[in-house]
Order: structure tokens, then C-alpha cells, then sequence
């Protein structure tokens, strides 16, 4: 977050969306399917906090998205990401995705193939 000081990391809002993510897709059925991975930096300051969602399939789309909140957009990732699964190319209609996740994208990368 702009302006936010980069330590102790565990105070940022973006570690600790990182946290409670990582946790939730622990304890859902995407557990084996999810690999959460913490960033650096998205560098979408003026839009924290960020998620990406990608596969490391060419043929599917990946997604960026800003304005999370770590406190109670945790359930909205974890469904969007089940949407994304779901998806034969990870493409996601903005109507199928959680609403906290439709206004709050920042980018959308087509198929490298």
C-alpha cells in the first residue's frame, strides 16, 4: 500500500491477505489443486491489495486483480479461484465471477498460444 511501511511485514495488509488466502485454500477442497504464493509487489500501489491468478498452462488466460480486502475478501478469492479451475482456458466471464472480484480487476492476459 502506498505510503505503508514495508516492515514488520506480518502488520502489511497484503501479507496478511497472503495469510488468511493461503489458509482458506488450506482448508477447502482446492487444497491440492492451489499453490499460493506470496509476491513482492504486484507494483499496483494506488490498488492494494493484489492478487494474480495464473496457471502455468499456455492455452490459459491469467488475471490480475486490485482493491482486495484482508479482512473480508478472503471468501471471494477462494471461490474465484474455483471459478477459474472450473474453466476449460481460465477464462472468466466478469458475470461468473465474485462481485468484490469484478470491479477490482486490473488486467486481463490472454493464452500465450
Amino acid at each position: 500500500m502506498a505510503g505503508m511501511p514495508r516492515y514488520p511485514e506480518e502488520n502489511r495488509p497484503g501479507f496478511i491477505l497472503y495469510e488468511r488466502v493461503k489458509k482458506a485454500v488450506f482448508d477447502s477442497p482446492l487444497k491440492n489443486q492451489v499453490d499460493v504464493k506470496a509476491a513482492e509487489c504486484l507494483s499496483i500501489c494506488p490498488r492494494p491489495c493484489g492478487i494474480a491468478i495464473a496457471t502455468p498452462h499456455a492455452n490459459h488466460w491469467q488475471y490480475l486483480f486490485g482493491d482486495q480486502d484482508s479482512d473480508r475478501g478472503v471468501d471471494d478469492i477462494v471461490e474465484c479461484v474455483s471459478v477459474y479451475l472450473q474453466s476449460k482456458d481460465g477464462f472468466m466471464p466478469r458475470n461468473q465471477r465474485p462481485k468484490s472480484l469484478r470491479s477490482s480487476i486490473l488486467g486481463r492476459i490472454p493464452p500465450r498460444k
